[in-house]
């Protein structure tokens, strides 16, 4: 599959209920550019949605998020890890947090993202506040630093100056040639991921059938969204 983030902001439906498998099982049309397959939602459902997402025509993303930065399930490193391990094969991003890279147990995961071929996203999330400009900028040069093509950071935007200031962050990056990928939740939350994509964020999430995060557009009404953009 031909697969590039550099040319044109993507759209992310996010996978994370029984009836999204289902949804895509059956062959109805995907909505987005991307989907997400979020295993610490559907670990008992690990295999079924390794099985969709091997058969799914869209390129793939795996996310096995902690629980501290809104992951489900309480899944300590080992059972993240080898949830990434046995199911990362054919995807194409791979997203981890940056706190998780930071640590001893996920050392040698950049190289094992490297050796299936994917493209690796480290996130940050503050779900609560917004966490600083400085705060943002610092998180996005440690993810770099880390080894990620792209980091990711997600946070509460309440104040449209904090908004454009984010923009400028993205674009600013993207001017020198790096990707990322930025988005708010809150009060401004779906603006944000429009603006934000604009300003070239280069994965844009929104929901399949059930929002799991403030502020998501659906997936069909962000990719129409984006497009038009």
């Amino acid at each position: 599959m031909n697969f590039s983030l550099t040319e044109k902001p993507l759209s992310v439906a996010t996978i994370t209920q029984p009836g999204d498998l289902e949804f895509l099982a059956a062959g109805y049309a995907v909505p987005s550019n991307v989907l997400e397959f979020r295993l610490d939602n559907l670990v008992e459902l690990a295999e079924q949605s390794t099985k969709v997402m091997r058969t799914v025509e869209r390129p793939t993303l795996l996310t096995v998020r902690r629980r501290d930065e809104g992951g489900s399930n309480e899944l300590d490193d080992e059972t993240r890890l080898d949830l990434y391990s046995n199911h990362m094969s054919g995807t194409e991003v791979i997203d981890t947090e940056i706190t998780s890279l930071e640590s001893e147990a996920f050392s040698g995961f950049v190289s094992k993202v490297e050796e299936n071929n994917s493209i690796l996203v480290a996130s940050f999330h503050d779900f609560s506040s917004w966490p600083g400009l400085e705060t943002i900028r610092a998180k996005v040069d440690l993810a770099y630093e880390l080894g990620a093509a792209v980091p990711k950071v997600a946070i509460v935007i309440e104040e449209m100056s904090d908004l454009f200031d984010l923009a400028e962050l993205v674009s600013h990056h993207r001017s020198e040639g790096r990707l990322i990928s930025a988005m708010g939740m809150g009060p401004l939350g779906k603006l944000s991921r429009l603006v934000l994509a604009k300003a070239g964020s280069c994965l844009n999430y929104g929901y399949l059938k059930t929002p799991n995060a403030p502020g998501q557009w659906s997936a069909e009404d962000l990719t129409r969204l984006i497009s038009d953009l």
